[in-house]
């Protein structure tokens, strides 16, 4: 049986199990980082980067018992594509799947979702995605919506 909650409540449950938005950050980047599943990582001050891989070193640490290791290497985290970023510029995480979509996937995504009011302030997931994706266009918004959705 399912049960609707409120947005709300999910943040405090999210938190409830992880302790922090940080730790929150790090439990995914800490699976996709194993998994070398691809990702959607946001930034407060900077673009997006689109369909990366977190390097296996997040992983490596925790699995090896090298915790000690970890706040070196969350300050300075690999992506595939070579950037680096720290996780306090990190603002979110959006898992994608291996592969990727095809044109066709992405076109076949009904949009109406984006128009629900679901953020914690009652706003549309479609300002969130502008907001966070740091759009500059509605064709641009479209498309990191599309890819959310989809995922």
């Amino acid at each position: 049986m399912t049960q609707d909650i409120t947005t709300q409540e999910a943040i405090k449950r999210l938190e409830q199990h992880s302790g922090s938005r940080e730790g929150m950050l790090i439990r995914n980047l800490t699976m996709l980082s194993s998994s070398g599943q691809p990702a959607d990582i946001t930034f407060y001050r900077r673009k997006p980067m689109i369909n990366v891989q977190i390097s296996m070193k997040i992983a490596a640490a925790r699995l090896y018992g090298l915790e000690d290791q970890l706040p070196k290497i969350l300050k300075r985290i690999p992506f595939s594509n070579g950037m680096v970023a720290s996780i306090g510029e990190i603002w979110t995480v959006n898992p994608m799947p291996i592969g990727g979509f095809s044109d066709e996937e992405l076109a076949a995504v009904d949009l109406t979702q984006g128009e629900e009011r679901q953020g914690p302030n009652r706003e549309t997931l479609r300002k969130m995605i502008r907001k966070t994706y740091q759009c500059k266009s509605r064709k641009e918004t479209d498309y990191y919506l599309r890819r959310w959705i989809a995922s």
